[in-house]
């Protein structure tokens, strides 16, 4: 009987974790559709027309690739660090060992590292989609992408003075166009788009 009632608490927990991964994951594609709403909402005012969507996703692409590749590097220089990583972990937990202070600075330098490179690649796409957007679009277009994001709450110590409109541009492109969500939207959009 013993076995018996904890085959079934067994079963009970192994049916509970997995109701719990599964509303996680219906949990997530709410939020992802929550996070296209938002982004319908400052990509549908721009009224874009099919060819300008077409000009537009192959730079987009190829910022997703310069994304991709350093995703990639990251996860393989993190791999190549993993033992270490668990060995610390292993012995604080194990022998009460405060992690190495020279593993810290490693690991540490390692973040800033991939940090700065997120950045110069997320500046560097910003760039290259924006140009592309300034010879696609047109001035009301580029007005309506320019006042889209309320820049403060990305920048609060700036003032409204300070901020040049290629900084609401550039805002705009990493925050909406360069997000993971909005390419899907702009094929469908593009797909379904007035010449």
């Amino acid at each position: 009987m013993k076995r018996f009632s904890l085959a079934i608490c067994l079963v009970l927990a192994l049916v509970g974790a997995g109701i719990a991964q599964d509303k996680a994951a219906q949990s997530n594609i709410v939020l992802d559709k929550m996070r296209q709403i938002d982004l319908l909402n400052h990509i549908l005012p721009l009224a874009l027309k099919k060819e300008q969507i077409l000009k537009m996703l192959p730079v987009i692409e190829k910022a997703r690739r310069d994304v991709k590749l350093q995703t990639d590097e990251e996860a393989k220089f993190l791999a190549q660090n993993a033992a270490k990583v668990d060995k610390a972990v292993k012995d604080g937990i194990e022998k009460g060992d405060v992690p190495d202070k020279q593993l810290l600075r490693e690991l540490n330098a390692m973040v800033r590292v991939f940090a700065m490179k997120r950045a110069a690649i997320a500046s560097d796409n910003a760039t290259m989609v924006l140009d592309v957007m300034k010879t696609t679009l047109n001035a009301g277009q580029m007005k309506v992408a320019a006042n889209s994001l309320d820049f403060k709450i990305y920048n609060p110590n700036v003032k409204p003075e300070d901020i040049k409109e290629e900084d609401r541009l550039k805002l705009f492109v990493q925050e909406v166009i360069l997000d993971p969500l909005a390419y899907d939207l702009l094929v469908k959009i593009q797909a379904g788009a007035r010449g």
